[in-house]
């Protein structure tokens, strides 16, 4: 009777440890239900939510402000956290499936080709031995190193081509206010790695030739035609990007080299290198893989069109502090945490870049955000990816596809603030011949 009496006891003692624990630390039992993030890239699980994520504290429904952001800190970049407390305001998007997120034939690839990457020693990826150029997907399924990572996003882009027409660049003050606008158009084509659009593979005639680039400013007249155009080569370790700017005021063209790519764009709080979060040779950084975690990104399609029929910002979308931060929707994916330190003088120390892990990635740009850092490793900037709506020509995920995008870029230091918003027509059939010195210097006058 005594050891029952116990038995009694201790049960009715457990029991109200676990209540108790349960109203103090509402995250203490629901957190064995998290899924790892190997789970949810196997697709074994779907990705948590920040209710998930939080024990509750933060529903689903809620936005999240300054007020609780401490509660999600763990779930954002260096640099979303500071926009928030800012006045910076999420809400809960939409998650899709990652049969939504990308074309059939790239997922295809990336699961035919699966396991059979290799990396010489400059981190040039290519399909089962040093000089047979990747064949399209995703190199790296799982990367181990940061190398492996940005070998993803450099090669397994998926994209075969896209244009932006028109892009719109605001310039916003520290008081909220857009005081300034400018446009540019934007051309990119792959050569190799192709697998929606003819020819597949790699594209014949164009020896060691990765993408070809171009792009231009369209107004205001004083900056009219300013331009870049360039190669970069399979191997940009062993062949840096070639290519040119143009300076329409000068009639002069200059070639591209290590420091044109941090040239400032336009006037604003980008440098050339800035351009789809990370556009510089990455052999010219020293990476770090710092881990994998879970991080609150930009739903994949919005809900409604953030951009209307005549390429404007669309009267949906809400702002908070004037017109600095668009309030759209927020989810969680896992993504891979990349340090890169510049191997040569550079105006940043480091940047730290947010690469979605496969197959939750987007069509367009292959990083979710980047916080970057000056000289003496305080946060400076930091850039985010947003996206819109989208569709399918002839509803079908295989062909050409329009894709509203748009990229935050705030100056933390100065309260500056630059979007970009921009309509892409994801996979047109290019003409590689077009994206030229010649048309850039047509466009240019």
């Amino acid at each position: 009777m005594k050891t029952k009496k116990l038995i009694k006891i201790w049960n009715v003692a457990i029991v109200s440890v676990v209540f108790f624990c349960t109203l103090l630390l509402p995250g203490a039992l629901l957190g064995a239900k998290i899924p790892s993030i190997e789970d949810v890239v196997a697709l074994k699980a779907p990705p948590p939510t920040i209710e998930d994520l939080t024990g509750g504290r933060v529903k689903n429904t809620d936005l999240i402000d300054k007020h609780n952001v401490e509660l999600v800190k763990d779930y954002l970049t260096a640099a979303m956290y500071e926009y928030i407390k800012k006045g910076m305001v999420l809400k809960t998007g939409t998650q899709l499936p990652p049969n939504q997120l990308n074309p059939k034939a790239f997922r295809d690839a990336t699961e035919r080709n699966r396991g059979k990457a290799v990396m010489n020693e400059n981190g040039a990826v290519y399909y089962e031995k040093i000089g047979t150029f990747w064949p399209g997907g995703y190199p790296y399924p799982w990367a181990k190193t940061g190398v492996e990572a940005m070998g993803n996003y450099n090669y397994g882009r998926v994209w075969d081509s896209f244009s932006n027409l028109p892009v719109f660049i605001w310039y916003i003050n520290p008081k909220g206010e857009l005081y300034k606008t400018s446009g540019q158009e934007h051309y990119y084509i792959k050569i190799s790695g192709r697998t929606t659009v003819p020819p597949l593979g790699t594209m014949p005639g164009y020896k060691d030739i990765y993408v070809k680039r171009l792009t231009f400013a369209t107004y205001p007249l004083e900056i009219k035609g300013l331009g870049q155009y360039s190669l970069r080569y399979y191997d940009s370790y062993k062949e840096y990007d070639t290519g040119f700017a143009y300076l329409p005021a000068f009639k002069r063209t200059l070639r591209i080299n290590a420091s044109t790519w941090q040239d400032n764009v336009a006037g604003s709080d980008m440098i050339f290198g800035d351009g789809l979060a990370f556009q510089e040779p990455y052999s010219n950084w020293d990476l770090k893989l710092l881990g994998k975690k879970f991080l609150l990104v930009h739903e994949p399609k919005s809900p409604v069109p953030i951009i209307d029929e005549k390429g404007n910002v669309s009267k949906n979308v809400q702002f908070d502090m004037g017109k600095t931060f668009p309030r759209l929707g927020w989810i969680i994916w896992p993504v891979d945490v990349v340090e890169a330190i510049p191997k040569f003088k550079h105006v940043y120390g480091k940047r730290i870049v947010f690469i979605p892990i496969y197959p939750y990635i987007y069509s367009i740009s292959g990083i979710a955000a980047t916080d970057i850092y000056d000289k003496q490793m305080k946060l400076w900037k930091g850039y985010i990816q947003i996206f819109g709506s989208h569709r399918y020509l002839g509803n079908d995920p295989d062909k050409a596809v329009t894709q509203e995008t748009g990229a935050i870029m705030t100056d933390l230091q100065t309260g500056h603030t630059t979007h970009f918003w921009m309509n892409n027509l994801v996979n047109p059939v290019l003409n590689p011949d077009s994206i030229a010195l010649g048309t850039m210097i047509k466009l240019g006058r």
